[in-house]
């Protein structure tokens, strides 16, 4: 990876497009379904006039649903440009043997991810980002709603697998065939703030997304930022689920203790991976 071209605006877009082509397909799984609705409003025999509130309820009902629909269709596409990308690097003379994947690397960094999530969570609630948010909470709302086995299979796994592989996978290796390390770290970290949609989850996705870049590039394994962003999402999730956050939060010294300590953990888990 040391071998770099100059940023092209070819280039560029070649980094992006995975991006904007997962919107796209989050887009159409959304209209997938309101046709489908449409169709079963039909069926059902329900009046123009209640169509419309009809399928807006339903939607919103199904968010997660929906999302988990997209998830599904993208991971194919982009784990082929992925593995094309792969092959082109190999043909250029990289091995992936020099970079070992051990089930402590893996073990480790869902330690440390998991740490970073409860610990940017902690920072951030400290900041007044969500009165500067308007589409935070509706959000929010849609994350913690619905059916909990769809919630964790969207937001806990194949959310993540399919993030990894356009963010770290795609963005970033592309990025880094332009770029020092640094640069590529911070420019994919700052796209997939934006790609988050509102300030309060774009600077936790940012700040946690530059650790997710760090391990792409100390491991050039998609597995290993994939088995940490599940990790965190899960933890977090199931703080929530649990209503364990609302006591993390619940008094000042529980809340400085939390953060600290899920501080301390990531660095030690940070040491740790480097030096494997």
């Amino acid at each position: 990876m040391e071998r770099r071209g100059k940023v092209t605006p070819g280039g560029v877009w070649g980094s992006v497009y995975p991006m904007l082509a997962y919107v796209c397909i989050q887009m159409g799984a959304g209209v997938i379904y309101a046709v489908g609705m449409v169709i079963s409003a039909l069926c059902l025999d329900t009046g123009y006039a209640d169509m419309e509130t009809y399928i807006l309820d339903s939607t919103a009902e199904h968010t997660m649903t929906i999302l988990l629909l997209s998830m599904l269709l993208s991971i194919p596409l982009f784990a082929w440009l992925y593995s094309c990308d792969v092959q082109k690097k190999k043909r250029a003379g990289f091995n992936q043997d020099w970079f070992p994947v051990t089930e402590g690397m893996l073990l480790w960094t869902a330690v440390g991810c998991a740490a970073l999530a409860l610990f940017c969570n902690g920072m951030i609630s400290l900041l007044p980002l969500a009165q500067w948010s308007d589409s935070y909470e509706e959000v929010s709302e849609t994350l913690y709603s619905g059916n909990v086995w769809v919630r964790i299979a969207a937001v806990a796994f194949f959310g993540p697998a399919v993030e990894e592989l356009v963010m770290r996978g795609l963005l970033y290796q592309r990025l880094r065939t332009m770029m020092r390390p640094a640069a590529a770290i911070l420019w994919s970290s700052l796209a997939f703030g934006i790609f988050h949609g509102n300030i309060v989850q774009g600077v936790y996705a940012f700040l946690v997304g530059l650790f997710f870049a760090w391990l792409m590039e100390h491991s050039q394994r998609i597995l290993v930022p994939m088995v940490g962003h599940m990790a965190a999402n899960l933890f977090v999730l199931l703080l929530e689920d649990c209503d364990l956050l609302e006591v993390v939060y619940g008094s000042v010294p529980m809340f400085l203790t939390a953060t600290m300590v899920s501080g301390i953990v990531f660095l030690c888990c940070f040491r740790i991976i480097r030096n494997l």
